[in-house]
Order: structure tokens, then C-alpha cells, then sequence
């Protein structure tokens, strides 16, 4: 008898040791888990933070951001803006209608996560800068200063936006 409950015992022993290391492997496995988490979480976070002029690549996005940045110095952009800036990019690019809305809403979108996008010229002029001719330079600068025109003369903020994107463009 005294056998019997021994063996019992060294069982119950044995369960209890066996059930204990494996909760302890299992939070061990959750705490490993976890601590991946934060990391992947802390890169997305990282990568998602960004503004969009950090990851400019096509300098058709570029543009867009500059001619919406252009229009919005007026107060808020018009229909009348938004079709010439539509038409301007749908002509010096190529660029279907949707193509052409497309990239609009993309320069909306990128001027409304920064304050000025004159203050930033130089990073959003980055692609620009990296792919296109002296003439396409050029050609954005025009660009540029007809959408400036739409509502009027070109006021002092716009002659600034203007003169420092001829100044990074064309003195690279």
C-alpha cells in the first residue's frame, strides 16, 4: 500500500513539475512573441509617421504638391484651380483623367499634412531633381507660374514659391 501511494505521489510530482515547465515555456514563447511585436510595431510606426514628401519618388507627385501648394496660397482652391491644375498635368505629362485626378488628390492630401510646402522645396524637388531634363525643369517652373496666374497676379507668397523652385531646379 505504502508502495502504491508513493508511486501516486512521485506521479503527482512528476504532472505538477511536467505542467509547470510548460506554462513557464509558454509565457516565456508569448513574452518572445510580444517583445517581436513591438518591434515590427515600432518600424511600421516608424514607416507610417513619415509625411508623404519623405517618400516622393515620381516627380509627377512632386509637381502636384507644388501646383496644389500654389493654388492654396489664394485661401482655398477653387474648381476653376483644381481644372487648370487637372489640365496642366493631364498636358505636361501625358496623364489620363484619372491619372491626372489622381496625382491632384495626392498634392491635397501631401499640402495638408505640412504647413507650407515652401518651406520644404527642396526635399520635394528631390525626384525632380533626379530625373528630369533641364527643359521638363523648365516646363514645371511655367507651370508653376500659370497656376499662380488662375485667380489674378501672383501675390508675394507665390512669387516666393515660384523664385525658390527656380532656384533649386535651375541652379543645380
Amino acid at each position: 500500500m505504502h508502495i502504491i501511494i508513493a508511486i501516486l505521489g512521485a506521479l503527482a510530482a512528476a504532472f505538477w513539475a511536467f505542467t509547470h515547465f510548460m506554462n513557464a515555456a509558454n509565457q516565456g514563447r508569448e513574452a518572445i512573441g510580444d517583445v517581436k511585436g513591438v518591434i515590427r510595431r515600432g518600424k511600421w510606426n516608424r514607416r507610417v509617421d513619415q509625411r508623404l514628401i519623405e517618400n516622393l519618388s515620381d516627380p509627377r507627385e512632386a509637381a502636384a504638391v507644388l501646383l496644389y501648394q500654389m493654388a492654396a496660397y489664394d485661401g482655398a482652391v477653387t474648381d476653376r484651380q483644381q481644372a487648370r491644375i487637372v489640365d496642366e498635368m493631364q498636358n505636361a505629362f501625358e496623364a489620363d483623367d484619372e491619372t491626372a485626378h489622381g496625382l491632384y488628390a495626392f498634392g491635397r492630401m501631401a499640402v495638408g499634412e505640412l504647413n507650407d510646402a515652401g518651406n520644404n522645396v527642396r526635399k520635394i524637388l528631390r525626384p525632380v531633381l533626379g530625373v528630369c531634363t533641364e527643359g521638363e525643369k523648365r516646363q514645371l517652373v511655367e507651370m508653376l507660374e500659370r497656376t499662380a496666374e488662375i485667380e489674378g497676379p501672383p501675390t508675394d507668397v507665390q512669387r516666393g514659391l515660384i523664385a525658390e523652385t527656380r532656384r533649386v531646379l535651375l541652379s543645380a
